[in-house]
């Protein structure tokens, strides 16, 4: 968030909670630059929605470390969702060889997710494209290599008839 987005944030919380919101204008700026500092990484629509969840469960006035600390928990249960996996296939513009680039794109990525632009890849849809193992039963592939194989170990070779 920037200085704007948090006095639009300041001046919805003050329609709610006039506790809130600082009577001079000096504590104003001070308290806008504050708020503005910790909620840097919050983005607006979050910070509302915390706002809400805060009030439906407290009566004590909000804080800019409430909101902070409910954005870290979110942030951090996404990634910790997050596999880390990186499909090659998704970025065709990377080099597989430039590693410079391949970090940025992984980073990039990581950010996607922590903001929560990017849903996190979990374990459980990486292993739903994979099919349920076969019950061990070979296939007629199979069969038909396995055969050949032992046709051609059974066969003597030339150079061992001879001798």
């Amino acid at each position: 968030m920037n200085l704007d987005d948090t006095l639009d944030l300041l001046s919805q919380i003050a329609l709610v909670d006039d506790r809130v919101v600082k009577a001079t204008e000096t504590e104003q700026a001070a308290q806008l630059t504050m708020w503005a500092a910790i909620l840097r990484d919050v983005p607006l629509d979050f910070a509302g929605r915390a706002v809400g969840e805060h009030y439906a469960e407290s009566a004590w006035p909000i804080m800019p470390k409430d909101i902070a600390a409910r954005w870290r928990s979110v942030a951090r249960d996404r990634l910790g969702r997050h596999t880390g996996t990186f499909e090659p296939t998704a970025h065709p513009h990377l080099d597989p060889d430039d590693i410079p680039g391949y970090r940025a794109a992984l980073r990039a990525q990581r950010e996607a997710v922590r903001t929560g632009c990017e849903a996190p890849a979990e374990l459980r849809a990486l292993l739903a494209g994979s099919g349920p193992v076969a019950d061990g039963r070979p296939n007629d592939a199979y069969r038909q290599a396995r055969e050949a194989l032992r046709a051609a170990r059974a066969t003597p070779v030339e150079s061992e008839a001879a001798s």
